[in-house]
């Protein structure tokens, strides 16, 4: 399966995310059917960035508009799309990641982020992602042409124990969506994705945001680390996106996850 991972520099306004996602769609897309994605994965914060900490965060919700858009683009490219972003419903406002399918007309809320990133960085303003977003409350698995795709988003990437529930569900892929500050970056992101990867005996797919937003509405910015990654069952970084706008796409091949398994059969070994 052709797997297209996306890196954004998204900034707080739809519009313009939007514009970016089209343009990477259809660079991907615009290749033989033999070289076209079958599903592209974004980043967090993919449709909305929040960079002025004064604005409240913009969180569409399923009606959106951008969804019927996003949903035009999916079906004229026949490409499925999976998007992390800011998500109203029932009330509450989530770190959700969203299916939108060329083939159904449902917009579809697979994930929301378990773990919120509430940190105080040394010389930095704290990170309190709890005072906006609903807690997400369990795992969660997507299915696609049966590829098994264990689902997460950034910060969830430092909790092993997440990643142990996927290993032992045996999915094929996991994915983590992230915005990675610069500083966490540097020193864990390429660490932390590896770990994944060889933990679970499986593919990791990590679309990240990367360089210096710029706010629509004022002179604030904010920075992330970029690196999208594409890694595959034995922890070989096969796809590397370091800085800007791009977009990869790479073969997942179930039996790469099959034979790393047969040569170390940690399942057999697992004790907890």
């Amino acid at each position: 399966m052709k797997i297209g991972i996306a890196q954004l520099n998204s900034v707080n306004s739809i519009l313009k995310n939007y514009q970016q996602i089209e343009t990477l769609i259809q660079q991907a897309c615009s290749v033989s059917d033999a070289e076209k994605p079958e599903i592209i994965f974004f980043p967090e914060n993919a449709l909305y960035f929040r960079i002025d900490e004064d604005i409240p965060i913009e969180a569409p919700d399923l009606d959106h508009q951008c969804w019927h858009d996003l949903q035009a683009l999916a079906q004229k490219y026949c490409v499925e799309l999976v998007l992390t972003t800011a998500i109203r419903c029932n009330g509450q406002v989530a770190n959700s990641t969203v299916l939108v399918s060329a083939v159904s007309k449902k917009i579809q809320i697979l994930y929301s982020k378990i773990h919120l990133f509430d940190i105080h960085l040394s010389g930095q303003k704290p990170i309190r992602e709890s005072d906006v977003f609903a807690q997400g409350e369990r795992p969660e698995i997507f299915e696609f042409k049966g590829v098994k795709f264990g689902l997460s988003i950034c910060y969830d990437i430092r909790f092993s124990e997440l990643y142990h529930y996927y290993a032992k569900q045996e999915v094929d892929a996991i994915v983590i969506p992230a915005a990675f500050l610069v500083k966490t970056g540097q020193a864990h992101w390429h660490i932390l994705n590896q770990a994944r990867a060889i933990e679970s005996q499986c593919y990791v797919i990590s679309p990240a945001q990367a360089g210096i937003h710029q706010s629509v509405c004022s002179e604030q910015k904010r920075e992330t680390f970029g690196h999208s990654l594409g890694i595959d069952p034995w922890g070989r970084v096969v796809c590397e996106i370091q800085q800007g706008l791009g977009i990869a796409v790479i073969d997942l091949d179930v039996q790469q996850n099959i034979q790393v398994r047969q040569q170390i059969p940690m399942k057999n070994h697992r004790r907890l």
